[in-house]
């Protein structure tokens, strides 16, 4: 019998408690961040939550750059565990800051290695799963971040209406140590066996085969050639990144996750948000803030389901319709003030617009542009899924510090929405844009 489904499971079952230790981290300065805001001793203003927010990003950022070219050079393991042992260390160092500037030093810091998570399972993924799988994978490894989310902000939220918020960042560190060590045990770089997806399973669809299921089935042929004769074999990484940099597909793929970026990052603010327009604690605002974590889980299950059965027009069609709704879902909490509703009903309301807003967005922020990498980059998949990801983080970055000072002007929440719903709107546009590309580069690749 093949061992290749148990070591498959493995790797993902690592994998997936890996990246959720290095997002319990990440996300800490989130959950904090309405105790820090009361925290008199601190005086804080929401403008620091933003640069907080703002210089994360940018760590992350000059981490894409850092670890990609890195982890196509000494393998996704390595990469990985760098990720979640660092991120625990520098949660701890967050914990123990006394100002505004060593904050700043460490969310950049803790921000720059988690940045090794995505290469390193870019390459992992890569090495262990077969292309027709990929989106089912990238899917399932995805909810890791919202399911991690999600708990971390009940479970310490809860910690926080009777703990130090510093206490709190010391145990989120001590659980994420744990799971490194399981991580250094079992998670392995590739596997031993050179030919082990070649295994005589036929590509060919049923006499009968519907069109959808003849072009998933070429789809897949395809893939699995491209995965052991890729064109960018034997280039250096100056060749790989100038391949992508003169690739059309390249830059449409980045235009669309900086929009996205941008509109996972309103995840940063949503917890003040609800606080300040529904006059909450901070204990309540971090658990509150769950919607948006829980409705990202949601899309990401969705996905799993649907991802790998849908052509690049299908999929095309889903996430534009997906994108749509999360636009609806913002410009719902703009104008909410206008009806005569009880404070009670716009509160639920509100919820009910951010888990939509959420769900939307997910599956089109995580998956297109890491199966992208894969296909495209190849031996350079890590180098590549970081080139588009530190576009994206710069964007975000640049969302922060704009969207901190919006909420503390005179216009408020008002216009920080505004600015949200004009990036909802440009999104639609680059998700369309992308897919439309990947589907006649498909038909290409049949012609």
């Amino acid at each position: 019998m093949s061992s290749r489904p148990p070591k498959q499971l493995n790797i993902l079952i690592y994998m997936y408690l890996g990246y959720a230790a290095m997002m319990i981290c990440r996300q800490m300065i989130t959950i904090l961040s309405p105790a820090m805001l009361a925290d008199e001793t601190l005086g804080l203003t929401k403008t620091n939550l933003g640069d907080f927010a703002a210089y994360g990003t940018l760590g992350a950022l000059v981490g894409k750059l850092i670890w990609g070219p890195l982890a196509d050079k000494i393998g996704g393991r390595f990469t990985f565990l760098a990720g979640v042992l660092l991120t625990a260390l520098f949660i701890i160092a967050f914990g123990f800051s006394p100002n505004v500037m060593v904050f700043s030093v460490f969310s950049f810091l803790l921000y720059l290695t988690k940045s090794a998570g995505w290469p390193g399972m870019t390459k992992l993924v890569g090495d262990w799963y077969h292309p027709h799988h990929y989106g089912r994978v990238w899917s399932i490894l995805s909810t890791s971040s919202r399911f991690s989310v999600v708990l971390a902000t009940l479970f310490f939220g809860w910690l926080l209406s009777f703990m130090h918020w510093r206490t709190v960042a010391i145990i989120a560190a001590v659980f994420a140590l744990v799971i490194f060590v399981g991580c250094y045990i079992f998670l392995k770089e590739k596997p031993e066996n050179p030919n082990f997806f070649k295994d005589n399973e036929s590509n060919h669809p049923d006499a009968d085969a519907s069109p959808e299921e003849i072009e998933l089935a070429l789809a897949s042929k395809q893939a699995l050639d491209n995965k052991y004769n890729h064109p960018l074999e034997g280039t250096s990484m100056m060749g790989g990144m100038l391949a992508f940099a003169k690739s059309p597909r390249v830059w449409l793929v980045v235009i669309m996750l900086m929009m996205l970026t941008c509109m996972m990052a309103f995840l940063d603010f949503v917890a003040v948000y609800l606080m300040e327009s529904y006059k909450l604690t901070p204990s309540q605002a971090a658990m509150a803030s769950t919607i948006f974590p829980v409705g990202s889980l949601g899309g990401l299950l969705a996905s799993i389901a649907f991802y790998d059965r849908f052509s690049k027009k299908g999929i095309r069609t889903v996430l534009t319709i997906a994108l749509t709704i999360s636009l609806l879902s913002v410009l719902t909490l703009k104008y909410l003030s206008w009806f005569a509703f009880s404070n009670e009903v716009n509160y639920l309301v509100a919820l009910t617009a951010i888990f939509l807003f959420a769900f939307s967005i997910s599956p089109a922020y995580y998956l297109p542009m890491s199966i992208f990498s894969i296909e495209y980059g190849g031996p350079h998949s890590a180098k590549l899924v970081c080139f588009i990801d530190a576009f994206g983080f710069a964007a975000s970055a640049t969302f922060g510090f704009v969207g901190g000072r919006l909420a503390d002007s005179a216009g408020g929440w008002s216009s920080f929405m505004n600015m949200l719903i004009l990036i909802s709107a440009v999104g639609i546009i680059s998700v369309w844009g992308f897919m439309h590309s990947e589907y006649k580069a498909t038909k290409v690749t049949e012609a």
